[in-house]
């Protein structure tokens, strides 16, 4: 039994990482929040058992510890991922913007039209990126968050048992046993 918990990182890293990737390809990107839960859940899981193995004890709240550190790692990831992709592909592209702008049924007004695509000009595809990561970001920490909580209320791990006659104990040691001493010697008369 080790006296510390085992690091959370490696699991973070695992679950955030390989889900980030996979909600950063555009095929998968539409269940980011989903993915996100399942970061944190993995992460959960992954660390439950590395604390199962080291006799340390897991539950919800570290569930949740670890499903936030996987949720930054999903969603630096993922944004990065997404961002790239887009750019390679055109999608900051400032003709296409004007395209899906004048087609957006939401944006019916010509004036505000206008106004949306002067601050694309102005502020440039850099700045739409970074604000694109802080919003995967954010997502990724809440959802993960929460998944790693859900995680670490099933996976919870009871902390192992001290060993037989180590560590310390609340009770103070028993003191030997103590032998009666012998019975007084009789002497047989003359």
């Amino acid at each position: 039994m080790r006296d510390t918990a085992p690091s959370m990182m490696v699991p973070a890293l695992i679950a955030g990482g390989s889900l980030g990737f996979v909600s950063g390809l555009p095929i998968a990107n539409c269940a980011c929040c989903l993915w996100a839960g399942g970061a944190g859940f993995l992460a959960a899981f992954l660390y439950s058992r590395s604390c199962r193995r080291d006799g340390a004890a897991f539950d919800a709240g570290k569930g949740g510890i670890v499903g936030l550190i996987a949720g930054a790692v999903f969603g630096l990831l993922g944004g990065a991922m997404n961002s790239v992709i887009s750019l390679v592909g055109g999608g900051l592209d400032p003709e296409a913007m004007r395209e899906a702008i004048d087609a957006s049924p939401m944006i019916s007004d010509p004036e505000a039209a206008s106004q949306a695509m002067q601050f694309f000009e102005s502020v440039g595809p850099l700045f739409l990126v970074l604000l694109f990561v802080l919003i995967w970001l954010v997502a990724g920490i809440v959802f993960a968050g929460l998944g790693g909580l859900i995680g670490g209320a099933a996976f919870k791990v009871e902390p192992a048992p001290p060993a037989a006659g180590g560590g310390w104990s609340a009770m103070p040691p028993a003191a030997p046993p103590v032998e009666p001493p012998p019975p007084p010697r009789v002497d047989p008369g003359p």
